[in-house]
C-alpha cells in the first residue's frame, strides 16, 4: 500500500474510531480551549493503525525518559469462571519471553540496563502494560514490548513456574485487611458474576492451567482494535509515529465476542445488607457500596468529582464535620470506582470511633440524611465554578508527568474516552451538567447498598474461601432499613465561599537569589525562570532540640500530630479545593511542611496552619478517638508485611534516633490531651527553621512571611550541636550486624544492605550503574527462575550521606535463613557477571545510569524540595548532580567491578542483615549482634 494511501485509510479508521468511542455528553466545541503555560513545549498526535490500534503520542524536549503503555480492555471481570485470576496470570506470562526474544529475562534486563522501569496492573476491566527508558533506547524498547502482543511463548517452563509468582502474590495479601474485606464482598455479590471472582489468582484457582489454554484465552480476548497504545519521548512527532507504525502494525486483530457488561453483581434490594467482618488488625471501619452509572461519558460536567469531593468535604455544614461533633467517625473517604464503562461503585470508607462502631446504623442514617440534603438543595453551582477554575489553572500549568507514568494515564485515557481529546478527558472541567449530577445522586438509595462493618469482635458465622475470612452477613429489611429510606433531617449547608481561592495569579519577572541567616532563621529564596507559572512553592522545616528524641516523647508528638491534623482537616481540604496542594508531619526528626500553589497561596496556607500549631484546643472525646485509633494502628503494626517489619527493624538498628511502634505503645497508652499539648508546646519551644521559597512571589514578601512564620511559632534559636538531626549508626569495617526474630502471618523475610565505602560522586555514580546491573538479574533468578516469593527486590539505598545496596525477599514458602543463603549464593555472582558483560552492555548500561542522574524537577514544589534538600541536608552541595555525573564519565567497569567487589565481599564489607521468621517456618539459626536493640545503640556511636 502507497504511503497516501495507507494514511488516507489510517484518517478514515481514526473518525471511525472517534465515531465508536465511548459515548460522551460533551463535544469538543462545549469544552473550555487549552490555555498553554508559556513553557509548556508538548506537541499531542493522535491516529489509528490499520488493525483499529488507536494511538495517542506526545513529543517533549523536557522529557527525562521515554515511555510507552499499551492498555486491553480485558480485565479481572473477564476471567473464565474456571480459571479465577486468568486475566491477571495472562498479564504475568506476556513478560517472559516472545518469538522474537525468547530469553525470560530479556525484556527485564534491556530496561534495567537503560535506566528504566517496567510493570504492568490487571484492573476490574483492563489491563495496562508500561515502561520508561532513557530516550536512545526508546525504539528498542517498543521492539521487545509489541512483542508481547505479536508473539508471546507462553513456555511450559514458565507456565508452571509463574503459577507459583502468582500465588506468592494473593498469598503476600494474606494479613491485608483490605484485600480480606474486598473478598468477602465478593462472596455476597451474585454468583457467576464477573465481580464476584477472585480476580487475583492463586495455585488453586490456576492449578492445571496450559500454555495452551492460556493461548486461547488470549487469542479470543486480545485484538488490535480494542487496544490503546500511548508513546511518549523527546523526539519529534513524526518520528514517535513511524516507531509506532513500524513496531506495533503487525499486532494481529481477531475477530472476538464482546459480551455487554451489566451491573447484576449487586441487584437492588429493598433491605439493610450488612456484612460484619473480623479483620487482623486494630481496624474499625464501616464502608458503603453504592452501584452507580457510567460516568467516563460525563467526563466533561465531572459529576462524579462533584458528589465524592461533597460526600468527603470537611468543612462547616458537611457530613463529615456533622459526624465528627458526634463522635462517631475519625475520617471519611469517598471515591467512584468505574468497574467498566457501563457501571462502577461509589465507596464511602470511614474510620469509626468506638462510639461509631457502636452506632454504625446511625453513622449509615447520617449518609442518608445527607444525600436527602444534597437532593433537596440547589445545585452547587459555586462550588463547581471554583473547582473548575482550579482545574484550568492545574490543566495549564501542573505538570503533567512523563515516561510510563504519563504514558499509563494517556493509554487508558485513548482507550475510554474520543481520542480527539484523551489527554484532557481527566482534568478539563466543562459546563454544569445539573441533570448529570442529580442522576448520580438519584441511584445513591437504600435498596442500592452493600454495608461492610470491619472490626475487631464482631459476631461471625461465616468463612470467605479464599483468605478464611470470618464475617457474617444478615439483610434488615424493618425498622432499620425504613429508617434508612426517610432518614431523619439534619442540619446540613453547601460548602460557602473559600479562604484560600488566588486573587490573582501573575507572573512574576526573575528575581535574584538572595540568602537570609538569622538566629534560629534560615531561608533560600529563588524565582522560577524555568517552569513560568504563577506558583509559589514552600518547602519548610522546623528542627527542634535534641532532648525531644525519646521513646516517651516522641510518642506524644505523634499525638500531638494526630490532633494537629485532625484540627486543620477542614482548612486543608478547603486549601486543597483552593489548588493548594499541602502536606506535613510532625515526628521525631522535626516538623515538616510543604505547600504549593497559585499567587501567594501557598504562603497563606502555611501561615493559617502557623497559627494553630501551638493554639488548637481538642475536646476530651475528639482526643479519646484520636487516641484509639493511634492505639490500634500501633497495636497492629505486627501483622505488617513481613518485609516492611524487616526494613523498620533495619532504620531501628541503622538510625539513632528510631523507635519501633512497640516501643511508643506504653507512653501512648499512658498519654492525656494535657500531657500531650505540653509535649507539643514543649517541641516548638526551641529549634531552627529552615526554609526554601521558590516561584513567583516576591523575595521581600517571602522573607516577610518566614519570619512572620517563626515569630509565629515563637521557637527560641539553640546551638547547632542541640538540634535533633539525623545520624546514623556507625559500622565498623569488616562488621556484620545481624537481628533476627519472629512475625506473625505467613511469610519469613530476608534483608541485607552492604553498605558503600563513601558518598563521593564516584560512588554515587557506580552506585546507580551497579544497582541497574543487578536489580533484573537478582529478580529474575530468584523470583523468576527459583519461586521464592512474589516480593524479591534489590536496589540502591540511602539516608543523607549514606549509601548502601540493598537485597529483600519475602516468602510464604522459604525459612529465612534458606533465603539467606540463596540470596548470599547468587550475590556473591554479581562481579563475574559484571567482567563479563560486553562492550555494548556496558555502554548501554552508563546511558542508563546517566538518563536516570539527570531527571530533572517536574514541578514547583518538587524543585523546592530539591533545592531544600541540597541547602540544608548536603550544606549547599547545588552541583551534586553535575559532579555525579562528571564521575559517571570518568567511570570504567575495572573501577565499578572493584567497587562491588570490595563492597560485597572483600575484607572490610559492612553489612546489616535482618532475618524475620513467620510461625510455619524455622527460625534463624543466626548469632544475632544484640539481645536488646536499645541497650546494644547505647554502646554505640554516630555520624
Amino acid at each position: 500500500m502507497n504511503s497516501l494511501l495507507r494514511r488516507g485509510l489510517a484518517l478514515l479508521l481514526s473518525l471511525l474510531a472517534l465515531v465508536s468511542a465511548p459515548a460522551s455528553r460533551a463535544a469538543d466545541s462545549t469544552l473550555p480551549a487549552l490555555v498553554r503555560a508559556p513553557s509548556d513545549q508538548a506537541e499531542f498526535r493522535r491516529f489509528v493503525l490499520d488493525s483499529g490500534l488507536k494511538v495517542l503520542l506526545v513529543s517533549d524536549p523536557k522529557f527525562d525518559k521515554s515511555g510507552a503503555a499499551l492498555v486491553m480492555p480485558i480485565g479481572q471481570i473477564d476471567d473464565p469462571a474456571d480459571r479465577e485470576g486468568m486475566a491477571h496470570f495472562l498479564e504475568h506470562m506476556l513478560f517472559l519471553g516472545t518469538a522474537k526474544y525468547p530469553e525470560a529475562n530479556a525484556y527485564g534486563n534491556f530496561i534495567q540496563s537503560n535506566g528504566g522501569y517496567s510493570n504492568a496492573y490487571t484492573s476490574s476491566d483492563h489491563t495496562n502494560y508500561q515502561f520508561e527508558v532513557r530516550h536512545e533506547a526508546l525504539a528498542e524498547g517498543l521492539d521487545r514490548f509489541a512483542q508481547f502482543f505479536i508473539s508471546p511463548l507462553f513456555t511450559p517452563e514458565f507456565t508452571g513456574r509463574e503459577i507459583n509468582a502468582v500465588h506468592n502474590e494473593a498469598m503476600r495479601h494474606v494479613q491485608n485487611d483490605g484485600r480480606r474485606l474486598f473478598s468477602v464482598c465478593r462472596e455476597l455479590y451474585t454468583p457467576g458474576s464477573g465481580e464476584s471472582r477472585f480476580s487475583t489468582g492463586n495455585k488453586d484457582t490456576l492449578a492445571g492451567a496450559t500454555p495452551a489454554q492460556v493461548r486461547a484465552f488470549y487469542e479470543s480476548t486480545y485484538t488490535a482494535d480494542r487496544m490503546a497504545l500511548a508513546i511518549c519521548g523527546k523526539a519529534s512527532l513524526d518520528e514517535l509515529e513511524k516507531l509506532a507504525r513500524d513496531k506495533f502494525s503487525a499486532v494481529p486483530r481477531r475477530t472476538v465476542s464482546i459480551a455487554r457488561r451489566t451491573p447484576d453483581f449487586l441487584p437492588r434490594k429493598a433491605a439493610l445488607r450488612l456484612a460484619k467482618v473480623e479483620p487482623v488488625k486494630e481496624v474499625r471501619s464501616l464502608q458503603l457500596e453504592f452501584v452507580v452509572p457510567p460516568t467516563r461519558p460525563d467526563f466533561a460536567s465531572k459529576p462524579d468529582v462533584l458528589v465524592e469531593e461533597l460526600m468527603s468535604y470537611r468543612g462547616a455544614g458537611g457530613l463529615v464535620e456533622s459526624l465528627k461533633r458526634d463522635g462517631l467517625i475519625n475520617s471519611l473517604s469517598a471515591g467512584i470506582w468505574e468497574r467498566t464503562g457501563d457501571y462502577g461503585s461509589l465507596m464511602l470508607t470511614m474510620d469509626l470511633t468506638p462510639a461509631g462502631e457502636k452506632s454504625h446504623l446511625e453513622v449509615i442514617t447520617r449518609v442518608f440524611s445527607y444525600l436527602a440534603h444534597l437532593r433537596a438543595a440547589p445545585f452547587p453551582l459555586e462550588f463547581f465554578r471554583d473547582r473548575a477554575r482550579i482545574a484550568r489553572l492545574d490543566e495549564t500549568y501542573r505538570d503533567r508527568g512523563q515516561g510510563a507514568q504519563l504514558a499509563t494515564r494517556l493509554a487508558n485515557q485513548a482507550a475510554f474516552y474520543p481520542l480527539a481529546i484523551a489527554e484532557r478527558a481527566t482534568d478539563v472541567w466543562g459546563e454544569p451538567d445539573e441533570a448529570a449530577y442529580r442522576r448520580l445522586l438519584n441511584v445513591l438509595t437504600p435498596d442500592n447498598l452493600l454495608v461492610c462493618l470491619m472490626a475487631k469482635g464482631v459476631p461471625t458465622d461465616r468463612h470467605e474461601r479464599i483468605y478464611n475470612v470470618a464475617y457474617s452477613y444478615s439483610e434488615e429489611s424493618g425498622a432499620a432499613y425504613a429508617r434508612l429510606v426517610n432518614p431523619p433531617v439534619v442540619a446540613f449547608s453547601l460548602p460557602g465561599v473559600n479562604p484560600f481561592m488566588p486573587a490573582a495569579t501573575p507572573l512574576q519577572p526573575e528575581r535574584p537569589l538572595p540568602l537570609v541567616e538569622e538566629p534560629g532563621l534560615r531561608v533560600f529564596y529563588a524565582a522560577d525562570t524555568e517552569f513560568q507559572r504563577p506558583q509559589t512553592a514552600l518547602s519548610l522545616r522546623f528542627v527542634p532540640r535534641r532532648s525531644m528524641g525519646k521513646a516517651d516523647q516522641i510518642a506524644l508528638v505523634q499525638l500531638y500530630d494526630s490532633c494537629l491534623r485532625d484540627h486543620l482537616a477542614p482548612a486543608v481540604n478547603e486549601a486543597g479545593l483552593a489548588g493548594v496542594d499541602i502536606s506535613f508531619d510532625l515526628g521525631p526528626e522535626g516538623f515538616r511542611l510543604s505547600a504549593s500553589g497559585y499567587g501567594d497561596s501557598a504562603l497563606r496556607a502555611a501561615r493559617h496552619i502557623a497559627d494553630r500549631l501551638l493554639t488548637f484546643t481538642i475536646t476530651p472525646d475528639r482526643f479519646a478517638s484520636l487516641k484509639d485509633a493511634a492505639l490500634r494502628g500501633l497495636r497492629s503494626y505486627p501483622q505488617s508485611e513481613a518485609y516492611l517489619l524487616a526494613r523498620d527493624r533495619r532504620d531501628a538498628l541503622a538510625r539513632e534516633i528510631q523507635f519501633l511502634p512497640g516501643e511508643l505503645l506504653a507512653a501512648t497508652e499512658q498519654a492525656d490531651w494535657a500531657q500531650v499539648q505540653t509535649a507539643g508546646r514543649r517541641f516548638f519551644a526551641g529549634g531552627q527553621l529552615e526554609a526554601v521559597v521558590h516561584g513567583h512571589v516576591a523575595p521581600e514578601t517571602a522573607v516577610k512571611e518566614l519570619r512572620a512564620l517563626r515569630d509565629r511559632i515563637g521557637a527560641t534559636a539553640v546551638p547547632a550541636s542541640e538540634l535533633l538531626r539525623r545520624k546514623h549508626t556507625r559500622v565498623a569495617a569488616g562488621e556484620r550486624i545481624v537481628d533476627v526474630g519472629s512475625v506473625s502471618g505467613v511469610n519469613s523475610a530476608f534483608l541485607r544492605d552492604y553498605l558503600l565505602p563513601d558518598e563521593s560522586p564516584v560512588t554515587r555514580a557506580a552506585g546507580v550503574l551497579l544497582a541497574n546491573f543487578f536489580g533484573d538479574p537478582f529478580f529474575s533468578e530468584l523470583r523468576t527462575r527459583q519461586q521464592l516469593g512474589y516480593i524479591v527486590g534489590s536496589n540502591l539505598g540511602g539516608s543523607l550521606r549514606q549509601r548502601y545496596f540493598t537485597f529483600v525477599i519475602q516468602s510464604s514458602g522459604y525459612a529465612p535463613d534458606e533465603l539467606q543463603r540463596r540470596a548470599e549464593t547468587f550475590i556473591q555472582t554479581l562481579p563475574d557477571l559484571l567482567s563479563r558483560l560486553g562492550e555494548n552492555e556496558w555502554r548501554t548500561l552508563v546511558s542508563g545510569a546517566r538518563s536516570k542522574l539527570q531527571e530533572k524537577p517536574k514541578s514547583l514544589r518538587e524543585k523546592a524540595d530539591l533545592f531544600f534538600e541540597r541547602a540544608f541536608n548536603y550544606e549547599g552541595e547545588w552541583d551534586r548532580q553535575e559532579a555525579t555525573l562528571a564521575a559517571l564519565d570518568a567511570l570504567t567497569r575495572e573501577k565499578a567491578q572493584a567497587l562491588l567487589r570490595s563492597v560485597l565481599s572483600g575484607p572490610e564489607v559492612r553489612q546489616r542483615t535482618i532475618l524475620l521468621n513467620a510461625p510455619s517456618h524455622a527460625a534463624s539459626t543466626a548469632t544475632p549482634t544484640f539481645a536488646d536493640r536499645g541497650t546494644w545503640k547505647q554502646q554505640r556511636s554516630f555520624d
